[in-house]
């Protein structure tokens, strides 16, 4: 199966049937926005913003089952169904698709535990009363004395468990794909397509690449000189302009998630 393949058999798809397309998206973004609705406990006060936890079995509950029809529904439109149909709350097997999701979800979490353990563990050098030179002491140290050098191991660090987690989405794209056609080991021999296919499925997000390339550009002059923020002689960027530079690319995003997952869809489609 060539990519270039994949690319016409979903652009057939998505551009010849815009409509269902749009429905599609409309209907995964309100189980996702339902998914997330415990997060709004974080408004409140006191106690109550512990119920935000409950983002979490929201989300097992509701979006490793959808996912799987998603797939499902794009399975159909290649071969000549609709994207948009009832199969999209389609409960039928919900047990399986839940076991599946989670088994998943499981293996994307190994993937991303490098991205997590960083973060657990800047979130624990910063936390509670920690002051911003503290911080800088603890960076500088960390670069062998250097804080120039501190930044750029931390840097490195994050881009490279960014990438580890990305590496392992890629891997695994194509996956419930192949459990919707009842044939998991349908992908063995062809991890390398699927993973290239994720990669240059990547086109269609390219508003959003953009804003985050200019979101680094802005930042740029607080990574190179982290201690001249801390005293005041570089400014951060307006945050108001920083929303606006990525609520734009999102936007821009939204309405290509479909073609996105549908390229993979496609390709999984032409091993078979």
């Amino acid at each position: 199966m060539k990519i270039s393949d994949a690319f016409k058999n979903a652009g057939q798809v998505y551009f010849g049937h815009l409509g269902a397309a749009m429905k599609f998206l409309v209907i995964e973004l309100c189980m996702t926005l339902a998914a997330l609705s415990p997060l709004l406990f974080l408004t409140a006060d006191g106690w109550m913003k512990w119920l935000a936890l409950l983002v979490i079995p929201f989300w097992l509950i509701l979006m490793l089952w959808a996912r799987v029809n998603a797939a499902g529904a794009m399975r159909d439109a290649l071969n000549g169904g609709s994207l948009f149909s009832v199969k999209l709350a389609d409960t039928t097997a919900y047990k399986e698709k839940f076991i599946y999701g989670l088994k998943r979800c499981i293996m994307l979490l190994l993937w991303a535990a490098p991205l997590i353990a960083s973060v657990v563990i800047a979130r624990i050098n910063m936390a509670g009363k920690t002051d911003g030179l503290t911080v800088l002491r603890a960076i500088k140290k960390f670069g062998g004395g250097d804080l120039s050098t501190g930044m750029l191991y931390l840097i490195i660090i994050l881009i490279v468990s960014i990438l580890i987690f990305a590496f392992g989405c890629a891997f695994h794209s194509g996956d419930r794909h192949a459990f919707v056609r009842e044939n998991p080991k349908m992908l063995k021999g062809h991890r390398g397509g699927v993973l290239l296919s994720w990669l240059c499925a990547l086109v269609s997000i390219i508003p959003m690449l953009i804003a985050i390339a200019v979101l680094v550009v802005l930042f740029m002059p607080i990574i190179k000189d982290p201690s001249g923020f801390v005293t005041g002689k570089i400014e951060k960027p307006p945050m108001s302009k920083c929303a606006i530079i990525a609520g734009i690319g999102g936007v821009l995003t939204l309405p290509f998630l479909p073609l996105r997952s549908l390229i993979i869809a496609a390709y999984v489609d032409g091993i078979k």
